[in-house]
């Protein structure tokens, strides 16, 4: 038995869907972050500490642009070019494993308020800091759904070992209040026909499958990022994750 030698985030850094550059992302590698701000202000060479600040918007909306650092802030970021937060692209995301490791159930994709993987509390505003004002949502601005929400397609590697790779947008509803309890599952080679809160282990997205074993494959995704007059301000940091258990 053995978990994979390899399973890494890619986002696309480059020029549009059709011509992606994927740029690894180790999940638990240090100083990797994943930076939003508002749209043509952000850059590779600012530090964390002087990242630009958002401010809170009179009325909930999409934070429109994203940044991926690789590790310090020294070696650089790069703009993850078809990220903005709409259902306009395709190729955004991927979760990219190798050909050493099992799944033992069907993968899911989410995000929690800290590493310690909490469960959330919808709705919740407490003001700490910590990201959880992002991931709980609140009652006014996101029908205490999370701030953040998403769309998968398929289920990347089927169990038969077929790659199911998007070649269109996903169009389906988005809105800062869309989210379903428990898990939203892809048709195979389809998006979901509504975007899903990521909010830990209460809305999250599930494959509807389990990969072939020792088959490397892709699993694609796209994100969009909310902010509203209701969200507690401060520095939002929080997880997005992927789950699984391997066999």
């Amino acid at each position: 038995m053995a978990d994979f030698t390899s399973l890494v985030l890619n986002l696309n850094t480059g020029a549009s869907d059709a011509s992606p550059t994927w740029t690894n992302f180790t999940w638990a590698g240090a100083n990797y972050e994943m930076r939003l701000c508002g749209s043509g202000v952000g850059n590779g060479s600012t530090a964390s500490a002087s990242w630009f600040p958002y401010t809170r918007p009179g009325t909930v909306g999409i934070i429109p642009e994203m940044w991926v650092y690789t590790g310090s802030d020294a070696s650089g970021g790069a703009k993850v070019t078809t990220y903005d937060g709409t259902s306009a692209h395709y190729m955004q995301f991927r979760i990219n494993w190798d050909n050493t490791g099992t799944y033992g159930s069907a993968p899911i994709i989410s995000a929690w308020a800290t590493t310690g993987l909490p469960a959330a509390t919808p709705g919740s505003q407490p003001g700490t800091g910590d990201g959880t004002s992002a991931i709980n949502g609140q009652s006014s601005d996101t029908s205490s759904t999370s701030y953040l929400k998403a769309n998968a397609y398929g289920q990347g590697l089927t169990s038969g070992g077929s790659q199911q790779t998007p070649g269109s947008n996903a169009a389906g509803t988005l809105s800062a209040t869309v989210g379903s309890a428990g898990a939203a599952t892809p048709g195979s080679a389809a998006w979901l026909a509504t975007w899903q809160s990521l909010q830990a282990a209460t809305q999250y997205i599930q494959n509807g499958g389990t990969p072939q074993a020792i088959t490397a494959g892709l699993w694609y995704f796209v994100l969009s990022q909310y902010s509203g007059p209701n969200q507690t301000g401060g520095t939002l940091v929080y997880q997005l994750g992927y789950q699984y258990t391997w066999v």
